[in-house]
């Protein structure tokens, strides 16, 4: 399925959220734990731990922020409101099984907690933990660059809505 946006066509679509809440004065940030599923042909399966914010794919007919949402509360366990747009990332991505490039654009919102949920979460990709971290400790936990860009500018948009 090919998607048309701002020029570029787009193989697959994603939305997730960038979380944050107060907890005593302090701001803190939702950060998800999971494995990687990388498989490198000499090693068989090589799995890591990664890092970063909650996202997920679109389910059909669903608009992103529906989709950031629903991701951030299945695998973040929150329920969260949405505050304004962060921005988005394009991704190049190799479908070994198709044997061709796929072109995957992930749009972030911040969002703010709202309550803890007991929502189940089922997918293919594992979850090992949930973490509130400072910004700083976010941005040196982060695994990838391009996650740690949006949680600089996740800041600044925040410190913009504060009075």
């Amino acid at each position: 399925m090919e998607i048309k946006k701002e020029g570029l066509y787009y193989d697959e679509r994603s939305a997730g959220g960038i979380v944050y809440r107060i907890s005593e004065g302090r701001t803190m940030w939702l950060v998800i734990k999971t494995l990687s599923q990388k498989f490198h042909r000499s090693e068989g399966k090589n799995r890591k731990e990664i890092f970063k914010f909650p996202k997920g794919h679109l389910s059909k007919d669903e608009v992103l922020k529906v989709a950031a949402l629903r991701e951030v509360e299945e695998e973040g366990r929150v329920k969260s409101k949405i505050v304004t747009k962060i921005g988005s990332n394009d991704y190049i991505i190799w479908d070994k099984l198709e044997k061709r490039k796929i072109i995957k654009k992930v749009t972030f919102f911040l969002m703010e907690f709202v309550e803890e949920s007991r929502l189940k979460y089922y997918d293919n990709e594992i979850v090992l933990d949930r973490l509130w971290l400072s910004y700083e400790e976010a941005g040196k936990t982060l695994t990838y660059d391009s996650e740690k860009v949006l949680l600089r500018k996740a800041k600044q948009k925040l410190e913009n809505f504060k009075p």
